[in-house]
């Protein structure tokens, strides 16, 4: 099979999966979950297309690439997958009911209603319901098998774990609780293999000499300072303190609640602003960055307006489950990707205006070195941010991967992305107008990702 052919069957394959993606998210919406995991994510199809794009992913970079750092992403990225699909084989899930008092369970009910018996017995000795620990609702449980016989502290986001069954609260009450049964041995410690790699595979593109990124580096311009005159020495001055006043809000609400201040839709777009208007006060410094710093403006002032409906809502009482380190980590790489993204949406639409309607080809051309160039790190933040969000998952839920709407449009978003990178393989994506559409189309899946699910789909993340 030639490289062309392995080619366009890894692309067309790509492209595929994200159109289906798309539509199964609305199909969700009309016709439920169960339709949608049993006809489509658990279909032996759909994992075929998986399974179909990373053999021939791999096949055509082992024909086409020599350069270690782009095989080991690659590889990474079908070690990842393999995880997925040893998951999809071999794991078990399911819930398990236990009453408060001496009665003792040992089988709990597969998702496919099923019994099964687990290897030890587990008793509910004491559930605590109060908001105790800052929100984090408690249970003690004795695990007792043959030899050992031991009591257990269970809590959200602190789940319990024995003889590779992991236990998560689904629901508690003073009477009983309700416990998310898994047992993936294999599945899950070789998808975090796969994302520990791709993270160190991606930024070792940052240091490889001969990657496109240090090449556009290069192509960017020599860095000059600045000559700052008096105005430009007042906006920085002014965005300066606009920064360290909401950096000094965030402190004070992260005093409060003893969380990052990204846990609703309101704080979580003020942290949007300030990542804005911090980005935009550096890129100020630099020359050759003046028109980005631009870009990061007004990407803030876009958000002030699109924060305004919300501005008057205090988001609620924090959800316990909510309570955990990773939010601020998952939240915030995520968020800072989207103000990446964001830049290379407006730098985009300026640039087609340029190349488009003043037929300034050059500028447009030079913009999309600048696009390029933002898009690595976004990526990188991207996938951060989606890793991360799947240990999160895996801790609270006992699976790192649910087909959340959330996550599904994240994995769109970052599949869009992909396709920008792909200069050489597809060489209409090396022409400048193409690569600027493109980065409005990852943009507006960004959108869609960050506000359109949360009020079209709901789902797990619907308390953004």
């Amino acid at each position: 099979m030639g490289r062309t052919t392995l080619r366009n069957i890894s692309f067309i394959t790509l492209a595929l999966l994200a159109i289906l993606l798309v539509a199964t998210t609305f199909i969700e919406k009309y016709y439920g979950t169960d339709v949608t995991r049993e006809h489509i994510y658990h279909s032996p199809l759909f994992v075929a297309l998986w399974a179909l794009l990373a053999v021939s992913a791999m096949a055509y970079i082992a024909c086409t690439q020599r350069r270690a750092s782009l095989i080991m992403l690659h590889l990474s990225l079908a070690i990842v997958l393999l995880g997925a699909f040893v998951s999809f084989l071999t794991s078990e899930r399911g819930t398990i009911l236990l009453p408060k008092g001496t009665v003792p369970a040992s089988m709990f009910t597969t998702d496919d209603n099923r019994f099964e018996k687990l290897p030890f017995r587990m008793t509910l000795a004491y559930v605590d319901t109060c908001h105790s620990d800052g929100g984090a609702y408690q249970a003690d449980i004795a695990v007792e098998n043959a030899e050992t016989n031991e009591t257990m502290r269970i809590a959200l986001n602190s789940p319990i774990r024995a003889e590779g069954y992991s236990f998560c609260i689904g629901s508690i009450s003073k009477e009983h609780i309700s416990l998310l049964v898994s047992h993936d041995p294999w599945g899950v410690p070789v998808s975090y293999m796969g994302y520990a790699m791709v993270l160190a595979s991606f930024i070792a593109l940052f240091f490889d000499r001969k990657s496109q990124w240090r090449s556009l580096l290069k192509r960017f311009g020599k860095k000059e300072e600045i000559k700052k005159n008096n105005c430009t020495v007042f906006r920085i001055r002014r965005s300066a303190a606009i920064v360290l006043a909401l950096a000094i809000l965030g402190i004070i609400r992260w005093y409060n609640t003893g969380l990052f201040p990204v846990t609703n839709g309101k704080e979580s777009m003020l942290f949007f602003i300030w990542i804005s208007l911090l980005l935009a006060t550096i890129a100020t410094y630099r020359k050759e960055l003046k028109p980005i710093a631009a870009t990061f403006f007004a990407l803030g002032g876009i958000a002030l307006f699109a924060i305004l409906p919300m501005w008057n809502s205090d988001g609620g009482e924090i959800a316990p489950i909510l309570r955990t380190p990773l939010l601020g980590i998952h939240v915030t790489t995520i968020i800072t990707a989207y103000v990446l993204l964001g830049c290379t949406a407006i730098n985009a639409s300026v640039a087609l205006f340029l190349g488009v309607a003043r037929h300034n080809s050059e500028k447009m051309e030079k913009m999309a070195v600048t696009g390029r160039i933002l898009l690595y790190p976004a990526t990188l933040l991207l996938m951060t941010g989606i890793f991360v969000g799947a240990v999160w998952a895996n801790i609270s839920w006992g699976r790192y991967w649910g087909w959340d709407p959330k996550e599904v449009w994240a994995l769109i978003t970052l599949l869009t992305c992909s396709i920008l990178f792909h200069t050489r393989s597809l060489p209409f994506m090396g022409k400048a107008v193409n690569f600027h559409i493109f980065c409005l189309v990852a943009f507006i899946a960004m959108l869609f990702t960050f506000f359109g699910v949360n009020y079209l789909f709901g789902g797990l993340h619907s308390y953004m």
